[in-house]
């Protein structure tokens, strides 16, 4: 008996086994030891090219998850062994190395869930101005079950629309349905190639893209990657940021794609890509070409009615307290959200400081509140019925909903309606949630001789280069953007004031295109 025909028998023993606990290999393949399966993967990696794997007998492998080769595991063995430790190709190896543990390369595709045109269908009723996405996904998803595997596929899709529409947080809710790794790429403000595709590892700072490390982190080979923003990456185009795309979005190009960090081929062709955008002529047409492109628009104020509702019910079903609340909102509750055209991204927040006000206020009011549900009224919203929220809506701080705390004072709007400002540049905050962004002008303001941030950026006029903010203030920006020192001290103390978890230099979408 051969060394193969003696590992394949072993394997025979441990695969029934397997089997049998094959119900907690999805929850176990990931995050805990699972050495039947792993063996499996070994064996896998091992096993003659030429046999096949279904005159294997005793082995059900139709009951298996579908798993393929991603990573050339023997070739990043050999680079270990041919390249200092010290170096930084062999510290990028090693890395990965770890990631990938005992798959050999080998990593799990998730398949569709047998309900997930149910599923779809229920994530309509909630964003109901994706109607058109979801049915092309119906239709990417219905090839998919034709195949001998249910695995998880669809052509790339460029979602173009305005902002605040829900495009982000549509990606996570169709990732979570399918119970795959989501990845956002934020490409606002990106200058260069290396962050997707990795950078030299002949550089000091060489380390590999977004794109391969999501993939060996997750240890799942169909991730769902978001490229957000993608008409607004910039920078030096001799570097082209987005030039990496171009192999990346075709499956066959994508089946042999080599991170410069890595050195090493990976097998990218399962990635499912998803881009938006609120301006599609921005987009190169090489890469706009690899896509389908679908706009969505604005909820209408009939959608808006289902929007609303099922934001209320997914909040009363994610937390205990939401027991306590009726499970239906009131009609008035409902017109005034509409009337204020907050964005669907800031209604969650509103409800949710709307269920704790209705709390206190119902507390006031009765002694014995166990034998009533709580209620959200008119009171207890602190929107009003203009179109304030064109912009991303600020997080709430501890000093008042929807206000940015500034680092000196600044005098009433009244007395200085418009400012000049110089030095200036334009970053986007993150705070909370990757959804919770806006842009703010940072400069030096003669007049005062100081630092400045403003509040948000609310509208920008290039012909005038004039920019109104969410205080109503006008600034003008005199001369090219450019550094300040007191611009950047009151900058860092205006970040940890206000919470902000990240920020992108945004600069160039004022400037380069003026």
């Amino acid at each position: 008996m051969n060394v193969i025909q003696r590992h394949i028998k072993h394997i025979k023993r441990l695969m029934m086994l397997f089997i049998l606990n094959y119900d907690f290999v999805n929850s176990m393949y990931i995050h805990d030891k699972n050495n039947i399966f792993r063996e499996y993967l070994r064996w896998k990696s091992k096993v003659s090219k030429q046999e096949s794997l279904e005159e294997i007998e005793g082995i059900e492998f139709s009951k298996l998850p579908t798993v393929v080769e991603i990573f050339n595991h023997a070739r990043m063995q050999e680079i270990l062994d041919e390249h200092d430790r010290r170096s930084n190709l062999h510290r990028n190896n090693k890395r990965f190395l770890g990631y990938l543990g005992n798959t050999s390369g080998f990593l799990q595709l998730i398949e569709l869930p047998m309900s997930i045109f149910d599923d779809l269908e229920e994530l309509r009723a909630r964003f109901p101005n994706f109607s058109t996405v979801i049915d092309f996904y119906k239709e990417q998803f219905a090839l998919s079950l034709l195949g001998e595997t249910r695995v998880f596929s669809a052509s790339p899709l460029l979602m173009a629309g305005p902002p605040g529409v829900g495009k982000t947080t549509f990606c996570h809710e169709l990732a979570r349905l399918i119970k795959t790794h989501f990845e956002l790429i934020s490409l606002s403000g990106m200058t260069a190639s290396f962050v997707l595709g990795g950078m030299s590892s002949g550089w000091a700072e060489g380390k590999p893209g977004k794109v391969v490390e999501a993939i060996a982190r997750s240890c799942i080979g169909n991730p769902i990657m978001v490229l957000d923003e993608i008409d607004k990456s910039g920078g030096d185009k001799r570097y082209d940021p987005l030039g990496v795309l171009l192999q990346l979005l075709e499956k066959q190009t994508a089946k042999s794609f080599v991170d410069e960090a890595l050195e090493v081929q990976a097998d990218c062709s399962f990635v499912v890509w998803i881009a938006t955008a609120n301006y599609v002529n921005l987009i190169a047409e090489p890469i706009l070409s690899r896509f389908t492109v679908i706009e969505v628009p604005a909820p209408s104020d009939e959608q808006m009615v289902k929007v609303i509702n099922s934001v209320y019910k997914k909040i009363l079903k994610n937390y205990d307290w939401g027991t306590k609340f009726v499970d239906q909102l009131d009609e008035a509750v409902i017109n005034k959200i509409i009337e204020s055209k907050m964005g669907p991204r800031s209604i969650q927040r509103e409800l949710k400081s709307a269920c704790g006000k209705a709390v206190l206020r119902t507390q006031e009011q009765q002694c014995n509140r166990e034998s009533k549900l709580f209620e959200i009224t008119l009171d207890d919203l602190s929107v009003s019925s203009t179109a304030q929220l064109l912009i991303p809506q600020q997080p709430q701080i501890k000093h008042g909903a929807n206000i940015f705390m500034p680092i000196f004072s600044i005098a009433p709007i009244e007395q200085e309606p418009e400012e000049t400002i110089v030095f200036w540049s334009v970053r986007e905050v993150i705070f909370g949630q990757e959804t919770d962004r806006s842009h703010h002008l940072v400069g030096y303001i003669h007049r005062g001789h100081s630092g400045r941030v403003t509040s948000a950026i609310q509208e920008f006029d290039r012909s005038s280069m004039t920019v109104k903010t969410k205080s109503g203030r006008v600034y003008f920006l005199k001369g090219q953007p450019g550094f300040n020192a007191d611009a950047e001290y009151v900058w860092n103390k205006w970040k940890a004031i206000n919470d902000a978890r990240d920020e992108v230099d945004v600069t160039n979408q004022y400037w380069l295109m003026h």
